[in-house]
């Protein structure tokens, strides 16, 4: 049996490798799709707090309720 996690959800999406986000985190991260991307305010130490729209981030491990497989 297939595990039901994201990088095998139909919602699942890897991101590109020279994308901004691939090489912040590393390889293994993606987006889900299943929803329309929402506003989210971002933060960290060296910038200031600013707001963009993104779909949510997981990793090709993670997993939810709204599964569904490829």
């Amino acid at each position: 049996m297939e595990a039901m996690c994201c990088t095998s959800c139909r919602y699942g999406m890897e991101e590109p490798r020279g994308s901004v986000f691939a090489r912040d985190r590393g390889h293994g991260w993606g987006t889900c799709r299943r929803q329309a991307p929402a506003v989210v305010v971002i933060q960290s130490p060296e910038r200031t707090a600013f707001s963009q729209t993104a779909f949510p981030r997981m990793r090709e491990d993670d997993w939810c309720g709204d599964y569904e497989a490829v």
